[in-house]
């Protein structure tokens, strides 16, 4: 019998296993932020979450899927602070804060990289996400994707499609290899700044 069969998915889950999925994603974080992702183990997870192993893989398929979700947990803060920001400022995405559509995508995949920058073995976690197999850690990161698109469609609302898709495809796809060169130490920080700015500018800035 499959082990999806056991699984629990989160739309089926009470407040309870809610709150318990929450305490693994969360000691994950943890874990991820203190030692790195490598040598992560799942009986760990269980110990300092104080949740049932048997428990967690109810939850998740596999330990790629814990740290998918993991990982998802914590790219979200910073997208949701992003969107907060932006549904504050109503018109101001429009440019009424007096940034420019380049300048607001800009402050934002920089974000990204300096909170890659503070917390590199984040970084090293997307790295090896990106390149995982597992089909849920592909969902789970589909979803994030999605989330991720939301927050770039929002700062460049008032730009047309046909320039706006090309667009998110090329800055996400630099921020991508830069990570990835960065992690592997084929870059510096500083070199993935640049051309985040430059690739950033010359879609949207035209220059």
């Amino acid at each position: 019998m499959s082990h999806d069969f056991f699984r629990t998915t989160v739309s089926t889950m009470t407040a309870s296993q809610l709150a318990r999925r929450r305490r693994l994603t969360d000691t994950v974080i943890e874990i991820v932020s203190e030692t790195g992702p490598e040598n992560l183990q799942m009986r760990e997870v269980s110990e300092r979450s104080g949740v049932a192993l048997g428990t967690a893989y109810r939850y998740f398929a596999s330990k790629d899927h814990l740290l998918a979700a993991a990982w998802a947990d914590w790219h979200r803060r910073l997208t949701d602070k992003v969107m907060n920001e932006i549904d504050g400022r109503g018109g101001s995405r429009r440019g009424g804060g007096g940034e420019s559509t380049y300048e607001r995508v800009l402050a934002f995949v920089q974000r990204e990289m300096r909170a890659f920058q503070y917390n590199p073995n984040f970084a090293r976690l997307a790295v090896h996400l990106e390149a995982c197999n597992d089909p849920y850690v592909s969902e789970t990161l589909a979803e994030l994707g999605e989330e991720n698109e939301r927050v770039m469609c929002a700062l460049m609302e008032d730009v047309p499609e046909e320039i706006a898709r090309p667009a998110r495809v090329a800055i996400n796809s630099t921020l991508g290899m830069g990570l990835t060169s960065w992690t592997t130490g084929r870059s510096t920080v500083t070199e993935v700044m640049r051309n985040l700015e430059e690739v950033t500018r010359l879609i949207l800035d035209g220059r």
